[in-house]
């Protein structure tokens, strides 16, 4: 049955599947995902017509169409989220901007810290200080930081 529909309805859903999406590559990964949900809804599809079955397939396709645009929607909208904004909610310019207030050795330190994630022990071992020492950089750094934000 699979292979019948594919034979009979493949060139003119492909051609349905370039003018939603706009190009070939994703026309052919959209037309095989189509066939791939025929394959899985194999029991439906019998009990369907052969104009039904047709109906079916570009429905099917369409729907994977809009599935796949809202999934990139959101997923783009999630990058520049991420990409525009730190946990203070400042874009990466205010933040570099911000952090050159800061000596460049406490900078560095303050993103290894904050932004980076390493714990007060590894940069202690790092910059050859103490952990207590490398928590008193940090707490001039934040001291600092504040006073310049106000």
């Amino acid at each position: 049955m699979i292979t019948e529909l594919y034979t009979m309805h493949r060139a003119e859903l492909l051609k349905y599947c370039c003018m939603i999406c706009g190009n070939v590559n994703d026309a052919e990964d959209l037309l095989q995902e189509t066939f791939m949900k025929a394959l899985s809804d194999l029991d439906l599809l019998e009990e369907l017509g052969e104009k039904e079955r047709r109906a079916w397939l570009y429905k099917v396709a369409r729907n994977l169409f809009y599935d796949a645009c809202r999934r990139r929607a959101v997923e783009k909208n999630n990058r520049i989220q991420a990409e525009e904004e730190t946990d203070g909610g400042f874009s990466e310019a205010e933040t570099a901007m911000i952090l050159s207030a800061l000596p460049p050795e406490l900078s560095q330190l303050f993103i290894l810290r904050y932004f980076e994630g390493y714990t007060s022990k590894e940069l202690a071992e790092v910059y050859g200080l103490s952990p207590s020492g490398v928590r008193a950089a940090l707490s001039r750094a934040r001291k600092l930081l504040r006073e310049k934000l106000k």
